[in-house]
């Protein structure tokens, strides 16, 4: 059944991506909610993992050091390609077309991580806990840089684009 829970991961985080393309309400007291409930499961998870018998040997710590560094990379750079728009208002704000180039990236990432867990033994990186993981920490250093802009937004800095009260 476990081929049930990747499906049910990849059509979530699916979901997920989709929705970063959406003008989605920018609010700050929000934002870092679902980055960080993803974070959670996906740590509690690897935890569960290993308590029931999955080894966590010092390779896989490294390769999933390394690979939540590139994916909070990638992140940050989602949360710089965000575009900030208002409607009626309300400050919105979507990734742009470059966050395309920017999934591509973190897949290749996981892609490699995988196989590179494969070649070494790293066992632990090949299950969901760890996609889930990875994926939470994109979404977390992505939310803590639009949170940023948002903050300065507040500061008197206009983040919103040039055009006010057009939103495509």
């Amino acid at each position: 059944m476990e081929w049930v829970d990747d499906a049910l991961i990849v059509a979530l985080i699916g979901y997920l991506v989709v929705r970063q393309f959406m003008w989605r309400k920018a609010d700050p007291g929000s934002i870092l909610k679902l980055p960080l409930i993803v974070v959670a499961i996906g740590a509690g998870w690897l935890v569960w993992e290993v308590a029931t018998g999955q080894q966590l040997t010092p390779l896989d710590a490294v390769v999933l050091l390394v690979e939540l560094l590139l994916v909070s990379g990638t992140g940050t750079m989602m949360g710089l390609a965000t575009r900030f728009g208002r409607v009626g208002g309300e400050l919105r704000y979507k990734l742009t077309s470059w966050g395309i180039l920017l999934w591509a990236t973190f897949l290749v990432i996981r892609v490699g991580s995988f196989v590179v867990a494969a070649q070494v033994g790293a066992h632990l990186l090949e299950t969901t806990a760890a996609i889930m993981l990875s994926f939470g920490v994109n979404r977390l250093a992505s939310s803590l840089v639009v949170r940023r802009r948002l903050a300065l937004q507040g500061a008197g800095h206009d983040v919103a684009d040039s055009r006010p009260d057009r939103v495509h």
